[in-house]
């Protein structure tokens, strides 16, 4: 509880620096829209000249789309932010004012800034994802149950990623290319992963987990993941949120801060 009353007040403090500048904030939520129904349009005239893609029918992959949209924007509310200021405390040697803290530094570093704008990326994805679950005819309380468990294990992988790449910062200066791989790479995710080539679908699947995090979600809800892929997919998470904390305290022990 302690830690959600403190991620209470980091969304709050941001959420008056958002409203600070009304006018900013509504032309990026314009720009939200602009770009998630764009992309519901390239959908439907895809579809408009077939009926499935490797598998998928329009359904799905307005599921998947949604699916997308909520991961990234996930990614773009809290993890993008909180982990391009932790390596710029890395790099400035102001790392010491978040260890000093009474309570979890990676907690503290990883997950206290918000873009808040970000919810309406989550919100618009959630409505596409709805949207597609009303054409699946398979949806039952056991998809609805494996569809969530699947979605926070994508919200875990990217997290655990993104923890492991911000980590080398410990060691090098700017790691700022690093982190644009990543975020190319995402975009590859609107896509189902099982359409790309096999080095691609690889990729996307093990080293950039994001085929995973956005594919596995769209899958379960469809009745297309058994309960063997859900259960290595919950273990797969757990380990890589584990070794990812682990290097991130390896990594620790070699800061040096501004007052050493």
């Amino acid at each position: 509880m302690r830690y959600l009353r403190l991620l209470a007040l980091f969304f709050r403090t941001e959420l008056q620096y958002e409203l600070e500048y009304r006018t900013n904030l509504a032309l990026e939520i314009v720009q939200i829209v602009v770009i998630i129904t764009t992309s519901v349009g390239a959908v439907l005239i895809l579809f408009n000249y077939t009926t499935v893609l490797n598998g998928w029918d329009l359904g799905a992959m307005l599921v998947l789309l949604g699916c997308f949209y909520l991961v990234q924007g996930f990614g773009e509310l809290v993890l993008q932010p909180s982990f391009e200021k932790f390596m710029e405390h890395v790099r400035l040697g102001t790392l010491d004012f978040a260890l000093l803290k009474p309570a979890s530094a990676q907690f503290l570093v990883t997950l206290r800034n918000f873009q808040v704008v970000q919810l309406g990326q989550m919100g618009l994805g959630a409505v596409v994802a709805i949207v597609g679950l009303g054409r699946i005819s398979t949806l039952g309380p056991g998809e609805a149950v494996a569809f969530a468990v699947a979605l926070v294990c994508g919200f875990v992988l990217i997290y655990a990623l993104l923890l492991a790449l911000s980590t080398f910062a410990f060691w090098f200066v700017r790691i700022d290319n690093l982190m644009a791989i990543y975020w190319s790479f995402l975009d590859a995710g609107r896509f189902p992963v099982d359409i790309y080539p096999g080095w691609l679908r690889v990729t996307l699947s093990t080293a950039v987990p994001v085929g995973v995090a956005v594919t596995l979600p769209a899958q379960a809800i469809s009745g297309r993941l058994d309960l063997f892929g859900l259960a290595v997919l919950v273990v797969g998470s757990i380990a890589a949120f584990i070794l990812s904390s682990l290097f991130w305290r390896v990594g620790l022990r070699s800061y040096t801060g501004a007052s050493a």
